[in-house]
């Protein structure tokens, strides 16, 4: 009998080794992000995205990293990652790491609770000991890949380059006037418009209160410059007249983020406004526009400047 029992229980050894070590078992991890699914798809079909989330790419230096779009792949020292299976929503990865390799698939579903947002699904065959004990290093990666995603779309300025956020408009009374001008004539023009409203503010006892905001649109050779003085006091203005008495909708919403660098590149924070607009299902409620926070109006275009920089939405 003690026999059999050795026998036996030999036999339940091999066999539970056998499931521990080679039986294949699914494994699905999960995020939310705040994104319809298409543009969570962008991050798992671009090989140019997965580099700036994907372990251990995004924590290397980008001039290491050789991203071949003709052959679907990304290399970096013992790294490869090879990209198949591509749709609008999902891909696999196929990940490489000096002679171990694994093939991980990636989905962006939508959120049925919330249409503003989407699941990204992670998926992966393993075994039940590197389930519950030791996650091989291409799996280890891949999970925390999944955390860096998330990371990376919840961040605004991993994602846009910039900290957006959302905030509401100011009790906020204006005066404002407009002019085009040749591009080349920008600072000068930008000059006289500004000293004409705080002129204007001085002679009709406005109350000018330091605030000066600022947008231009570029048609060709052309610049329209729109530029605005915030005042104390509520005016009266024709509609023919060049200084325009303005009140900005108290409570309204605003997306605004703060930017200093070079006066030229505040195009950037625009785009990366509309952008955010865009992603997150936004609607335009008027033109974006910059609050000078430095001193002065008629910057050089390599100057470095000082300004928050908002775009009314709703």
């Amino acid at each position: 009998m003690k026999k059999i029992f050795y026998i036996a229980l030999a036999i339940l050894i091999l066999l539970f080794g056998y499931y521990l070590f080679f039986v294949p078992v699914k494994i699905n991890k999960q995020i939310q992000v705040p994104f319809s699914m298409y543009k969570s798809g962008e991050q798992l079909n671009s090989l140019q995205q997965i580099t700036k989330w994907n372990i251990p790419f995004s924590t290397m230096d980008t001039t290491g990293i050789n991203v071949d779009k003709k052959n679907y792949s990304i290399t970096s020292g013992d790294y490869h990652l090879l990209l198949s299976d591509i749709t609008p929503y999902s891909s696999s990865f196929k990940t490489k790491y000096k002679n171990k390799e694994q093939l991980f698939s990636w989905k962006a579903l939508l959120d049925s609770a919330n249409g503003n947002t989407s699941i990204i699904h992670l998926t992966y065959t393993s075994t039940p000991f590197r389930k519950w004990f030791q996650k091989n290093k291409l799996e280890e990666d891949a999970e925390k890949s999944l955390d860096n995603l998330k990371d990376y779309m919840s961040e605004s300025k991993r994602f846009y380059g910039f900290e957006i956020e959302k905030t509401t408009v100011e009790d906020t009374t204006l005066l404002f006037t407009r002019q085009t001008c040749a591009i080349n004539e920008r600072q000068a023009v930008t000059k006289t418009m500004f000293e004409k409203l705080i002129n204007y503010a001085a002679a009709k006892n406005a109350g000018y209160n330091g605030t000066r905001l600022y947008y231009t649109v570029v048609n060709g050779n052309e610049i329209t410059i729109f530029a605005s003085i915030g005042i104390s006091n509520v005016l009266e203005t024709s509609e023919n007249e060049e200084v325009q008495f303005k009140r900005m909708p108290f409570g309204k919403n605003l997306l605004v983020t703060n930017y200093q660098g070079p006066f030229m590149d505040t195009k950037k924070v625009y785009r990366a406004l509309e952008a955010f607009k865009t992603d997150h299902n936004l609607l335009s409620m008027a033109i974006p526009y910059a609050k000078i926070m430095s001193d002065g109006y008629d910057f050089e275009d390599n100057q470095v400047v000082q300004l928050k920089i908002y775009y009314p939405v709703f």
